[in-house]
């Protein structure tokens, strides 16, 4: 079993790093995304620059949500205004805090 260090979390959103395998985990809403450094790093780059309002779309209840596709084109994220502000809060939190193990432990 790998030992994790939780990079950033709410009671939404966990992010974690597995200290042996070198994998992020991002735990929201029922959902596990996996990206090894390299993968999050580049997840992270692509999405940041992403506007809410350039992308957005109204659920069936009127809600407006941005839709956020995957590598699986059955599986996507959506996400509300809200959703999306706190889940880049915690991206920059994650991001952070590993750049601070990285500069204490390697």
């Amino acid at each position: 079993m790998c030992k994790t260090t939780i990079l950033a979390h709410n009671e939404n959103i966990t992010i974690a790093q597995c200290n042996n395998c070198k994998v992020l985990n991002i735990w929201r809403a029922g959902v596990l995304m996996n990206f090894s450094f390299e993968q999050f790093n580049a997840f992270c780059t692509a999405t940041k620059k992403l506007c809410f309002d350039d992308y957005l779309e109204s659920r069936s209840d009127g809600k407006e949500v941005v839709i956020l596709s995957t590598p699986f084109p059955d599986i996507s994220l959506v996400f509300t205004r809200e959703e999306w502000q706190e889940f880049f809060i915690k991206i920059d939190e994650a991001l952070y805090m590993k750049r601070i193990y990285e500069l204490v432990y390697y």
